[in-house]
């Protein structure tokens, strides 16, 4: 592991040892941090967000491992209510998962 990695390591646990919370995601129990204030960014205007419009968007980050990598458009739980999975990503060891609220 470099220097640079182990950096990144450190700082994910600090970021989920001070914001993060026990969450059921899907099957299992792991400490995240779950955003729920996401800015919509407008498809015609990338430098505008959209005003006046809802969208039910989660974001979760959790560490690589700690639960399963969903795929995108998979029905993932999360405390119980269900969400679809809008993009998935690895942040140098943080799992950044998007969700939309699934009314299905």
């Amino acid at each position: 592991m470099s220097n640079y990695d182990s950096m990144f390591a450190a700082d994910i646990e600090i970021f989920l040892g001070t914001f993060g919370r026990e969450r059921r995601i899907g099957s299992r129990i792991a400490r995240c941090v779950i955003d729920r204030d996401l800015e919509i960014q407008n498809a015609g205007r990338v430098s505008e967000p959209f005003y006046g419009l809802s969208s039910n968007q989660i974001r979760i980050y959790a560490r690589i491992g700690d639960v399963d990598t969903p795929e995108v458009n998979q029905t993932l739980s999360v405390d119980g209510t269900f969400h679809r999975v809008a993009s998935v990503s690895d942040e140098h060891g943080m799992l950044v998962i998007t969700c939309e609220e699934n009314n299905e």
